[in-house]
């Protein structure tokens, strides 16, 4: 099982074998604009969203989210 937890650069120091799967249909990066730029807000995985904090868990086959 691998896990990783969510950080406010996860856009850009994700493990690969979450940005392998992200889709931008099922899972993708949600962003919030502050004072005219982007921030990540959190990695929405299905219906769920792992917001910065939460652990995002790989068992080979799926992804699942766990809150802090």
């Amino acid at each position: 099982m691998k896990s990783y937890i969510v950080t406010k650069d996860a856009d850009v120091l994700a493990p690969d074998w979450l940005t392998v799967r992200i889709n931008y249909k099922s899972i993708k990066y949600i962003y919030e604009f502050k004072d005219g730029h982007a921030v990540l807000k959190g990695v929405r995985i299905g219906s769920e969203i792992a917001e910065i904090g939460d652990e995002i868990l790989f068992d080979g086959k799926r992804l699942s989210v766990e809150r802090r």
